[in-house]
């Protein structure tokens, strides 16, 4: 189905023993891939910066040629930054968009 968002019901590993921030890692780590493979079947990102202070947070717009809508995400500067530097710097120059 176009649009939908692409994780997985996985439990996030927060039983007795686990680390607690093992589970967010893996859900940052299924919202950046599902960017990225949005932007590979043809997606555009417009990013924009929308708070400096106290943190640095920037609101990503995807958008596809065969969806009704923009999917937006709300990205801190380090998910941010994995997420460019984890993206082909070729589809970087030619999906991305910084205003």
């Amino acid at each position: 189905m176009p649009g939908r968002f692409r994780l997985s019901n996985q439990p996030l590993g927060l039983g007795a023993g686990l680390d607690p921030w093992a589970g967010t890692q893996r859900r940052l780590r299924a919202i950046l891939t599902s960017i990225q493979q949005d932007l590979l079947e043809g997606g555009t990102a417009r990013v924009r910066q929308i708070l400096s202070t106290p943190r640095e947070l920037y609101r990503v717009e995807v958008e596809r040629e065969d969806w009704s809508y923009l999917r937006t995400t709300i990205l801190d500067r380090d998910a941010l930054e994995a997420l460019i530097e984890e993206t082909p710097e070729q589809l970087v120059e030619d999906r991305f968009s910084f205003t």
